[in-house]
């Protein structure tokens, strides 16, 4: 028996690695159907039709092919606050409570969706494109996707089951080591949201619903998966599960979409490229010696790598790895240090961003207009930044430095002229990264989309052709790391989507709207609402989940009160990257907490000041929208 359990189990293993790999042989050719529909433009002057559609296709059948391979190597996140306090025995056996019930996802999903597949090809029915194929092809990545998701599930709780004989038995009174309380509330939350939706109140019952599966560990994106299917059917009937794969397709149907794993790519090339080491090398040889320089240094090192990769929890564990050793070294206090990564770091503020291309994809603003809008905003924020560090170094020196004891020396070598012009030329390509992208964007060279396709050829050049910093090996290695990160963010956006059809069956936004109308509320006032409930959230999930369930909602709310959704969408993103540094949850917060030895609460301590001037900035940014809106309105 356990012989042929192993031979299953490696089956299984290898058909979701092989998913994996056809995933990441998508997204290589997502990238290389745009850059050459580009270069066709703009060298030869012509249009190769088909190439975006091409493109699309693509974006669909990674969605649905790479979930599987995600969930096997654990990148598919959940809010574990509370999960996180109990012991192993307890978090096993609530695991596989919660995975038992999140098997119910994907069999719906991929059931309705073989329907709707088989409907499709057997009808003859074709995309409706310059190259159009048989939309059931594309539809039937649905059940594949699903298919092997279902069976990575029952791997994962094949293997809980069996790893529960190891672990220790909790004695009694050991409340952590218990799961049973925690199994108990997790069905006592869906019974009462349910008993509250069926006769008393069905959206007051759906939100217990989504925070009872939310908050008890298992994947956000099939949380909201399912709490859209019980909404679906408290609101409609049974028969609308039905709707649920023709969401999920129309979700990630989208040409601005596929920049979405594109941005990703090419700025794990890039970090894969120690692009970051050469750039952070060159702004030590040019940031002179004044005493606050290698904090200035990691606060700008910061901003481009955002700038590059446009995640702000990957980008926050990456800058903290490379910076905080060295600037511990050289005696900086573990606060100021752990404070100037958590502040320089705030990467959805940055354009290219995966939050700006969320909201644009989701409200239908202008992705491009978004990234422009974000850049006068970026240079106040980080330009505040350098200058608190600056005037804090003068201020007092002892401050920046652990136990106020300045160092009798901090080392400067002599770099010569020749050192510095090869530093820049090392640095040079990384750096021209971001402002060709931006440029092209602002100049009308590119879309955000074309500007990601070709932002991964030329990070593939530089990185595996001109400096030679990545072998093929590791490029392939890259691929699949972004194939996950990616396959993450996808799977939470059709699930939030068919969440979404649920709020939108409420009509949840639209009496909100009534409501604060009725109430006569101020706009600010209304602004204030959000950006208290948004800070909420971003202390409790990360800033994509936060997006896609609140959006639908606020999105309208801040259009109704007269603000501009350019505007809004920097205010949105400002305001979950508060979130993220707000304690006692702020995930950048722990990220820095994970890749070094620095206590929490000198963790808080130090992100403190650096919080203080991201507000007082979005303050600004309200009083004065003119610098947001001014250079998206020269575009």
């Amino acid at each position: 028996m356990a012989r042929l359990f192993r031979i299953i189990d490696s089956a299984i293993d290898k058909a979701t690695v092989s998913t994996g790999s056809i995933a990441v042989v998508i997204m290589a050719l997502l990238a290389g159907f745009i850059t050459v529909q580009v270069i066709a433009r703009y060298v030869l002057s012509i249009h190769i039709r088909g190439l975006f559609d091409l493109a699309t296709y693509c974006l669909i059948i990674f969605t649905f092919l790479a979930a599987a391979f995600a969930l096997r190597e654990k990148q598919h996140i959940s809010i574990e606050i509370f999960t996180s306090l109990l012991g192993n025995r307890a978090r096993t056996h609530l695991g596989i409570a919660v995975y038992i019930l999140g098997l119910s996802f994907p069999i719906i999903l991929g059931w309705y969706g073989g329907q709707w597949a088989y409907a499709s090809l057997t009808s003859g029915v074709m995309t409706i494109t310059e190259m159009p194929i048989y939309k059931g092809i594309l539809i039937a990545f649905i059940p594949v996707g699903c298919f092997f998701l279902t069976l990575q599930i029952i791997r994962k709780l094949v293997f809980d089951i069996r790893s529960l004989p190891r672990l220790a038995i909790p004695r009694a009174g050991k409340f952590r080591e218990n799961p049973w309380p925690q199994i108990t509330i997790l069905i006592l939350g869906l019974i009462v949201g349910l008993l509250l939706a069926t006769y008393i109140n069905k959206v007051v019952g759906i939100i217990i619903i989504t925070l009872t599966l939310l908050f008890s560990g298992m994947p956000i994106f099939i949380a909201l998966g399912l709490a859209g299917y019980l909404g679906l059917i408290l609101t409609v009937n049974i028969g609308a599960l039905a709707q649920a794969p023709f969401i999920a397709y129309r979700s990630v149907d989208s040409f601005p979409l596929t920049c979405l794993p594109l941005f990703i790519l090419g700025g794990l090339i890039l970090e894969e490229g120690k692009i970051i080491h050469k750039v952070f090398d060159l702004f030590s040889m040019f940031s002179g010696r004044f005493i606050s320089s290698p904090l200035v240094i990691t606060i700008l090192i910061g901003g481009f790598f955002c700038a590059c990769s446009g995640s702000s929890v990957a980008t926050t564990a990456v800058i903290a790895a490379i910076t905080l050793p060295i600037l511990l070294k050289q005696g900086f206090g573990k606060s100021i240090c752990a404070g100037v990564v958590a502040g320089g770091t705030i990467g959805t503020v940055i354009p290219p961003s995966i939050g700006y291309i969320i909201y644009g994809v989701i409200t239908g603003a202008s992705v491009g207009a978004l990234f422009i809008a974000g850049i006068i905003p970026g240079i106040v924020i980080f330009g505040s930044y350098c200058m608190y560090v600056i005037i804090r170094g003068i201020v007092s020196k002892q401050s920046l430095f652990e136990k106020g004891q300045i160092p009798q020396q901090i080392a400067h070598h002599e770099i010569s002229s020749r050192d510095k012009l090869r530093a820049l030329k090392d640095a040079g390509l990384g750096l021209f990264t971001p402002v060709f992208v931006l440029g092209g964007i602002y100049l009308g060279i590119f879309t955000p989309t074309e500007a990601a396709a070709v932002m991964v050829v030329y990070a593939i050049i530089v990185c595996v052709f001109i400096t030679r910093t990545i072998k093929w090996q590791g490029l392939m290695n890259v691929f699949l790391k972004s194939a996950k990160i990616s396959s993450m963010l996808l799977c939470i956006i059709f699930s939030a989507h068919i969440f979404g059809a649920v709020t939108s069956q409420l009509q949840i936004a639209a009496s909100l709207v009534t409501f604060i109308q009725a109430a006569g509320l101020s706009p600010y006032a209304v602004l204030a609402l959000l950006f208290t409930v948004l800070v909420i959230l971003g202390m409790l999930m990360d800033a994509a989940s936060i997006q896609l369930i609140t959006l639908p909602v606020f999105y309208p709310l801040a259009i109704a009160a007269g603000f501009d959704p350019i505007w809004f969408g920097v205010f949105y993103i400002i305001t979950l990257e508060i979130g993220l540094l707000t304690p006692p949850v702020g995930l950048n917060l722990f990220s820095i907490q994970g890749v070094s030895d620095i206590p929490l609460g000198a963790i808080i301590k130090g992100a403190a000041p650096f919080l203080a001037i991201m507000a007082f900035s979005l303050l600004l940014f309200v009083l004065f929208p003119q610098l947001v809106t001014w250079l998206p309105s020269t575009m």
